[in-house]
C-alpha cells in the first residue's frame, strides 16, 4: 500500500489563527486514488523543525506533500529549507513563473519588486509545478534517503491555490507509482449515541470479513457515520463483499441509517420533496434561522422552500404565527402547544405541503429546572399529520442550536419514512 505524510507549515495554523482545510482536502485526493494517509503534521515557521519534521515522514511514507510558508516574505521559509534539506545550493528562474508574477503585477498596477520577482527563484533540483493563481510555483523533489526513494510536493498555503494546483500532483502520482485499491462505502446514521450504536452492531462487527475494517466517525450535528474500508484487491469484489455486509446492517439499525457517502439530513430531504414537488415553510425560535440555512444550502432549493419566519419575540409569534395568547400565558414558549401551533399556522400561512416549527432554550441562560438549558420543542405539520416532540442537550449555545435544528430534520426524516434502502 503506497503512504503518504501531510505536513502544513506555519505559526498561524499553531496559534489557532487560520484552520487547516489543506490537509483534509489532499488527504481526500489522495484517498480517492488509493494513497494511504499515514500521518498529517504541523509545523513552525522554523527551518530546523521543518526538516527534522520532514525527515521523520520518511520512514513510513512513499509521498510527502508540504503546504504553506512559500510567500515573499521573510517568515516564509519553506523553499529555503527543503533545499538544505536536498542538500540543493543552487538555485533558478523559472521562466513560466516569471512571466505570470510580471502579468499579475501589471494588471494590479503594481511595481514589480525583487521580492516579487524571487517567488520564483526555485532551488534547481527540483520540478516546477506552474501557479497560475498566484505568484509562488509549487514545487516536486525526488529524494533518495536510506536506499528508499521518496517524493516530495511542496505547494502554496493559500487553500485556492493549493486546490488548483493539487491535480498536477496527483497526476503525477499515478504516473509515478504503482497504486493499490482503496475501496470506502460510507453509511449515515442519526439519533443513536456512538457507545449505544456500537452496542447495537457488535455481534455484526465481531463477524465481519477480515479484509474489512470498521471506522466509527461521530460528529453531534450529523450523526454517526460508519466506514467500511477495504486496502488492496479488485475494487468490484471488494465493493460486492461490502454490501454484504451492508445489507445486514440494514436489518439491525433500520431508519436509523438515512444515507451514504456525502449525504445529508437536508439533502435526503431535499431529494423527496423535489421528486415528489413537495414544499416546506418553518417557523423558527430558538434555532433562529438556522433550519432554513441549511435547507437552502442545497443548490434547487427554491423549487420546494417557501420561506421561514423567525418568531424570536412572543408577539411575533402571536401577530403572524397566530399563536394564541391562553398559550403561551398558560404553557410558554418551549411548550408542545406553542409549537404545534406555530408549525400548523405557517403551514396554512405559506400554503406549504409540509412545515417545521422549534422553540427552546439554546443558553446559557433562561432555563429553569422543569425546562433545563438545551431544551427544545420540535413540531412538523402535513396534510394529514402534527406531531411535536421534546428534546434536552447539554452543550453551549452554537451547539445546542445545531443540534435543535438536526433533531428537527431528522423528526421530519422519521415521519417522511425516508431511510436508506
Amino acid at each position: 500500500m503506497l503512504n503518504a505524510s501531510i505536513c502544513t507549515i506555519g505559526d498561524e495554523i499553531l496559534i489557532g489563527q487560520i484552520v487547516d482545510t489543506n490537509s483534509a482536502t489532499i488527504a481526500k485526493e489522495l484517498n480517492s486514488v488509493g494513497v494511504k494517509v499515514n500521518k498529517i503534521i504541523s509545523v513552525q515557521d522554523d527551518e530546523n523543525e521543518i526538516i527534522s519534521s520532514i525527515q521523520k515522514c520518511y520512514e513510513s511514507s512513499d509521498i510527502i506533500i508540504v503546504t504553506g510558508g512559500l510567500g515573499p516574505t521573510k517568515d516564509d521559509i519553506t523553499k529555503k529549507a527543503l533545499a538544505k534539506l536536498c542538500k540543493c545550493e543552487q538555485y533558478k528562474y523559472d521562466i513560466n513563473q516569471t512571466r505570470l508574477i510580471e502579468d499579475i503585477c501589471n494588471k494590479r498596477n503594481i511595481a514589480l519588486t525583487k521580492l516579487n520577482r524571487d517567488q520564483a527563484l526555485v532551488p534547481a533540483c527540483c520540478e516546477v509545478i506552474t501557479n497560475k493563481l498566484g505568484t509562488a510555483p509549487g514545487m516536486i523533489f525526488r529524494i533518495n534517503e536510506n536506499n528508499k526513494n521518496v517524493i516530495l510536493f511542496s505547494l502554496p498555503g493559500v487553500p485556492y491555490e493549493m486546490e488548483h494546483m493539487l491535480p498536477a500532483v496527483i497526476e503525477t502520482v499515478k504516473n509515478e507509482f504503482k497504486i493499490d485499491s482503496i475501496y470506502h462505502r460510507t453509511l449515515l446514521t442519526f439519533g443513536i449515541p456512538e457507545s449505544t450504536l456500537a452496542s447495537m452492531i457488535e455481534n455484526w462487527e465481531d463477524n465481519l470479513p477480515d479484509e474489512i475494517k470498521l471506522a466509527y466517525l461521530p460528529n453531534p450535528h450529523s450523526g454517526v457515520k460508519l466506514r467500511l474500508s477495504i486496502y488492496g484487491g479488485d475494487l468490484n469484489n471488494n465493493a460486492q463483499l461490502v454490501a454484504k455486509e451492508v445489507a445486514k446492517l440494514k436489518q439491525i439499525l433500520g431508519n436509523a441509517l438515512y444515507g451514504e457517502g456525502d449525504e445529508s439530513l437536508e439533502s435526503v430531504l431535499s431529494k423527496y420533496l423535489t421528486y415528489n414537488n413537495k414544499t416546506i415553510s418553518l417557523a423558527e425560535s430558538c434555532t433562529s434561522g438556522r433550519i432554513a440555512s441549511i435547507l437552502t444550502s442545497i443548490p434547487g432549493s427554491s423549487v420546494y422552500f417557501k420561506g421561514g419566519i423567525i418568531a424570536y419575540d412572543n408577539s411575533i409569534k402571536m401577530n403572524i404565527l397566530n399563536v394564541k395568547e391562553e398559550t403561551l400565558n398558560n404553557l410558554g414558549a418551549v411548550s408542545a402547544k406553542c409549537v404545534e401551533e406555530m408549525a400548523e399556522n405557517v403551514r396554512k400561512l405559506m400554503k406549504s405541503d409540509f412545515s417545521i416549527a422549534t422553540s427552546g432554550i439554546a443558553g446559557p441562560s433562561g432555563g429553569s429546572p422543569d425546562k433545563p438549558v438545551g431544551t427544545v420543542w420540535i413540531a412538523i405539520s402535513g396534510p394529514n399529520f402534527l406531531e411535536s416532540q421534546m428534546k434536552i442537550f447539554n452543550g453551549n449555545r452554537q451547539n445546542n442550536i445545531e443540534r435543535f435544528s438536526a433533531e428537527a430534520l431528522n423528526f421530519l426524516r422519521l415521519r417522511l419514512g425516508l431511510q436508506l434502502k
